[in-house]
């Protein structure tokens, strides 16, 4: 067995970390800013500017990883790059919303000011995290714009988490020692799991291109629609996930759901070409192994593929995905899909990003999708303010340009939609959210 040499103090990137590099480089190429996503506390009350700018930069100090940036070994893997110390200055941008009745502003004001945040670029390579401050009326919104190098979704609430574990005296768990071996080794198991995974590629790819929206023109930003859901309304759907999908099977449910609210606009945009293929991105990690993982991208991907003949038919949709998801499970995709990958990190992100799009015709998806279950986040408030809800935004990887993500908090469910601004009208984007809530069952 070939084992190549390796430095044990560094942090090598695995092959979905070298994944991500790959989407964060074809979405800065089409829309002048990376793979990035943005997790929104909504507080009831007032908070203090000054106490939680300097708390939080105190906290980040702690961190070096977070200034680091992506080079490369003598032994060619990628390795993430951390600074001997963190920067004690972060970006930290406030606002201040009022209608003209001086009283809380529409939540369309304050998504509108949240869209700025999240679609601003980074400063530069070892900038990968961003603070916005949004207050109006009796509430006030911290959002925290991460990138996803170095933060899959539940990292981000985890690393918030602990930052409110430490601020209200718990222990301090700064400057932990983050390493990653280089994986070279093992490579007929590295190779098996290739052909694997392109046999199950070429499998679902077929011989058309999926169905996509076109890409707009120009380096657009992303909007944003998000749809919350009430305690009561969150358990409605669980139960009517129960009832069609069966027990522990809202994932595909709300897939299938997402699919048939796709499917309604582009019948109406009379685009009729292709099947739908949906990458799932998914993380089983228990919530202790969280906190010991609490950076980079800890996740896999499930690919789905839902015939438009189904998309009209929810009862067929429904079983299609869920055999789909059973034979994956069985077959272990995902855990291939994190083997395969780890062999690409030779390959630059640039080089990848084409041999990504071959598979399917020139595309990669025609949408993407997650379920992100329990939060990470446990905390009922946010440095002595009230959390009301906890919500994401992340900008979805280009192409597809366009993605439906359900995520919980405190036992209720969101739902955003998020798209390129110009692929979707806004009346489009709001049917869309009106079919989903309507396949919910959620009127």
């Amino acid at each position: 067995m070939i084992t190549l040499p390796y430095s044990r103090n560094k942090r090598y990137l695995t092959g979905i970390d070298w994944i991500i590099h790959v989407l964060n480089y074809m979405t800065r190429k089409e829309t002048g800013a990376g793979f990035m996503s943005q997790v929104v506390m909504e507080l009831h009350g007032k908070v203090d500017l000054l106490q939680t700018e300097s708390s939080l930069s105190a906290f980040i100090k702690k961190y070096p990883v977070l200034n680091g940036h992506t080079s490369r070994d003598f032994n060619l893997a990628p390795y993430w790059k951390i600074p001997t110390a963190g920067t004690d200055k972060i970006s930290f941008e406030t606002i201040h919303i009022k209608d003209s009745q001086k009283k809380e502003a529409p939540f369309d004001d304050v998504l509108t000011s949240l869209e700025k945040g999240i679609n601003r670029p980074f400063k530069n390579r070892k900038e990968h995290i961003v603070f916005h401050l949004i207050s109006t009326g009796e509430k006030s919104y911290v959002a925290m714009t991460f990138d996803h190098l170095v933060f899959d979704a539940r990292n981000a609430e985890a690393f918030l988490n602990i930052f409110q574990k430490e601020w209200e005296g718990g222990e301090d768990s700064g400057n932990m020692t983050i390493t990653e071996p280089a994986h070279l080794s093992m490579w007929t198991d590295k190779f098996k799991a290739g052909q694997r995974v392109n046999r199950a590629f070429i499998k679902i790819a077929g011989k058309a291109p999926p169905r996509v929206f076109p890409l707009p023109s120009g380096k657009n930003g992303f909007k944003f629609k998000i749809l919350s859901f009430s305690r009561k309304e969150t358990e409605a759907i669980a139960e009517n996930a129960f009832n069609e999908a069966g027990y522990l099977m809202l994932m595909p449910y709300a897939l299938a759901a997402s699919v048939c609210a796709l499917h309604g606009i582009f019948k109406v945009r009379g685009i009729s070409s292709g099947d739908y293929v949906i990458p799932v991105s998914i993380d089983t990690r228990k919530q202790e192994e969280i906190t010991k993982q609490m950076f980079f991208n800890h996740v896999s991907f499930f690919i789905f593929k839902a015939k438009a003949s189904d998309a009209s038919d929810f009862k067929a949709l429904l079983k299609s995905l869920k055999e789909q998801m059973y034979a994956q499970v069985g077959s272990d995709l995902p855990g291939d899909i994190c083997k395969a990958s780890l062999l690409m990190r030779i390959a630059p992100a640039s080089l990848l990003g084409s041999l990504l799009k071959l598979y399917f015709k020139g595309e990669i998806a025609s949408f993407c999708f997650s379920y992100v279950g329990k939060t990470a986040y446990t905390s009922p408030y946010f440095m002595g303010n009230k959390i009301t809800n906890i919500f994401h935004m992340p900008r979805t990887p280009v192409p597809p340009g366009i993605g439906i993500f359900f995520q919980q908090s405190n036992e209720k469910l969101n739902v955003i939609l998020s798209y390129l601004d110009g692929m979707l009208s806004a009346d489009e984007a709001g049917l869309i959210l009106t079919s989903l809530k309507s396949r919910l069952g959620v009127e």
